[in-house]
């Protein structure tokens, strides 16, 4: 390949070193339909020597498509998103896509702003991994012209594709680990309502303290933001109450991390005095001290199915998003060094 900046060459300057009509070069360069092969020979070895470079936008013109997706995230500083962009981006890789990312710091101006600018762009398809996003944006999503998948979010009503993991039966999954260790005073740092996953994981933890005949109003929640600043003040506050939780099912795994450290700055241990579980399954995770036990969100098959949502089964991304459809993946429980059974005499039985 070349390493020259490409060069203004025109279409007619390698139909001329060809010997061909700028048609038949133009139908072989876009592969429009089956040509002689020493007549194709001919012209793509033209146009690698003249460093020949067609004109993206006008091609998606000609075609109708740009073989580019757009993919919105909410905030790619949190290490959740990045492993979702590269699912999206290695699939999108292998069949000769372009990605293009957006990163929209959970800001609805910026939201909007990027949406219409992809719009603009032409692009084939949006993949929206942004729990706002669809709520808010969902109608002009919903009549954009181009097929959307929603990612780890629903906009129920709105006809959008979307794939998200069982938040509500992962949190139970980490609520029941802790009361098979004999976990009693169960403590939960939920996040905003505005994030499409808290009340599932909540509903989730309070399923498990049922099937354990343990009242769900017993459990202590503390409201935090999903990162890690937010997850150590919950976890303070929580340390605060009497009797303080023995072990907490934070929202994520950056909630898990802030509950960390507050445990540690009261002078408590993690898991001898609290025992700690999050959510997701970040790459960081195995790497906290101790190591994080954590549900495990399946990432990768989320953004690769989104993808091919958007790309079918052919070359050309379908032209709307057909009917709407919500799936829904299993998680995991991934058990490390941050859970353990309760110290002597933590273990009293809820009253």
């Amino acid at each position: 390949m070349s390493d020259r900046i490409p060069s203004s060459v025109t279409l007619r300057e390698v139909a001329g070193a060809a010997g061909v009509s700028i048609a038949t070069a133009s139908r072989i360069l876009t592969g429009a339909r089956p040509s002689a092969p020493q007549t194709r020979a001919r012209v793509l070895a033209a146009a690698a020597q003249l460093d020949y470079r067609p004109s993206g936008p006008a091609r998606a013109l000609k075609l109708r498509r740009s073989r580019t997706l757009g993919l919105l995230v909410t905030d790619i500083e949190n290490p959740y998103f990045p492993e979702i962009v590269r699912a999206v981006e290695d699939a999108a890789h292998e069949r000769g896509f372009a990605v293009l990312l957006c990163n929209a710091t959970d800001d609805p101006g910026r939201e909007l702003a990027y949406i219409n600018l992809l719009l603009e762009r032409r692009v084939d398809g949006i993949i929206v991994a942004a729990s706002r996003v669809g709520a808010r944006h969902a109608a002009l999503l919903a009549r954009a012209g181009v097929p959307v998948v929603l990612v780890n979010s629903e906009a129920p009503g709105s006809g959008l594709a979307a794939i998200t993991s069982d938040n509500r039966g992962g949190a139970r999954l980490a609520a029941e680990h802790l009361l098979a260790l004999g976990h009693r005073r169960i403590g939960h740092i939920t996040a905003p309502p505005a994030n499409a996953a808290a009340a599932a994981r909540l509903l989730g933890v309070r399923d498990a303290l049922r099937g354990a005949g343990i009242a769900p109003n017993l459990l202590d929640v503390a409201l935090g933001d999903g990162r890690v600043g937010g997850g150590e003040r919950a976890m303070s506050e929580l340390l605060d109450r009497h009797p303080r939780p023995t072990a907490v099912v934070c929202y994520n795994d950056l909630t898990a991390m802030g509950a960390m450290r507050a445990v540690r700055r009261a002078g408590y241990a993690v898991p001898g005095d609290v025992s700690l579980v999050g959510f997701d399954d970040i790459d960081l995770a195995q790497w906290t001290d101790p190591p994080l036990t954590t549900v495990a969100q399946p990432k990768r098959e989320m953004g690769a199915w989104a993808f091919a949502r958007l790309a079918g089964g052919g070359e050309r991304p379908p032209v709307a998003s057909g009917p709407a459809i919500a799936v829904r993946l299993p998680t995991t429980l991934v058990i490390r060094a941050s859970t353990s059974p309760p110290s002597e005499g933590a273990a009293l039985p809820a009253s």
